[in-house]
């Protein structure tokens, strides 16, 4: 039990050390009247000697690191990891992604060109090798293509795709306001494309005469040649005019300076269509026509808010004339 007792100098009760002495440090001779005593409760609160307890704050728990690799173009299961690949003999270094899946290679080469090669991967057989080896595409093309989507040219290619299949089915764009303002168009009548410095060529027979039989030498500087004289023939084509080539819902008009067609679209026969030229052939009209020059001009479309000016070509107008003739 603990001891308190008198202390003269401190003239009070006191709480006694535990060899006896006043814990003011005076003699034992000062103290008197020592007994046992219960010590009391603490008061409420912490004591003044002691720091307040403070409530512990659990330990934040860090999160789960996030995957930094980007999705594989080529299995779409793996993902790229980023490593520094140095030149030989240590000099110069490029950038590479490299699939921990399917062993799928992306190499930046350096420069300002932004694209990365697809330079191998260990499986082959997989489409995403198969379509897109060695292509260099920017990495919004690759992860576009890791997720289902399309690079750049392929998206252009099916937006063409669909912008041919409508004009085909004769969905055609309003036709622009003074396409050509030189060609008197009938009532009902509006024209849908026009173009200039079209050339219109046509098929003439050229004539070539040959010996049928072996020459002979006579003398010096004579020869003559046996056989009967043959005339052998075949077709070329020749430059007929050059002018202005305009298309309406009704009519294909070539305006010359020297010569004026004016092609009935529900005459028409058949339409052969190449990269710069379509090739006419009509009712009453023995020859084919062909008008070269179409791919001067541009095609303009959207589809699904993406903008395009594509060359214009054959296909494009044997299409629109197509689309027209279903139109009605």
């Amino acid at each position: 039990m603990p001891q308190a007792g008198y202390c003269s100098e401190c003239k009070s009760n006191v709480w006694l050390t535990t060899d006896g002495t006043c814990p003011a440090g005076h003699s034992v001779d000062c103290v008197s009247n020592v007994y046992e005593a219960t010590v009391p409760a603490p008061p409420p609160g912490p004591a003044p000697s002691q720091s307040p307890v403070e409530t512990p704050v659990p330990a934040t728990v860090p999160s789960a690191p996030q995957p930094t690799g980007i999705l594989c173009p080529v299995c779409r299961e793996g993902t790229l990891e980023e490593r520094q690949e140095k030149g030989f003999l240590g000099l110069g270094s490029k950038r590479e992604l490299v699939c921990e899946r399917c062993g799928a290679v992306l190499v930046d080469r350096g420069g300002d060109t932004g694209h990365l090669e697809l330079t191998e991967t260990q499986q082959p057989g997989l489409p995403g090798w198969t379509t897109y080896a060695h292509q260099k595409l920017t990495m919004a093309e690759w992860t576009r293509i890791a997720h289902g989507g399309l690079s750049d040219q392929e998206q252009r290619d099916h937006d063409l795709a669909d912008a041919l299949t409508e004009l085909r089915e004769g969905r055609l764009a309003p036709p622009a306001e003074g396409v050509d303002a030189s060609l008197m168009l009938k009532a009902g009548e509006k024209a849908f494309f026009s173009l200039p410095d079209i050339t219109l060529r046509e098929p003439r027979a050229v004539s070539n005469g040959v010996y049928g039989g072996p020459s002979i030498h006579i003398a010096k500087g004579v020869t003559i040649r046996t056989g009967a004289f043959q005339s052998q023939s075949h077709e070329e084509l020749e430059d007929i005019d050059q002018g202005t080539l305009v298309l309406t819902n009704k009519r294909l008009v070539f305006a010359g300076s020297k010569r004026s067609v004016e092609t009935v679209l529900a005459k028409l026969i058949s339409v052969d269509a190449y990269s710069d030229a379509v090739a006419i052939r009509r009712e009453g009209k023995e020859k084919t026509e062909f008008y070269l020059g179409l791919d001067q001009g541009f095609y303009e479309f959207t589809v699904d808010g993406r903008s395009y000016r594509e060359q214009f070509s054959g296909l494009m107008l044997k299409y629109m004339i197509e689309g027209l003739l279903k139109a009605g």
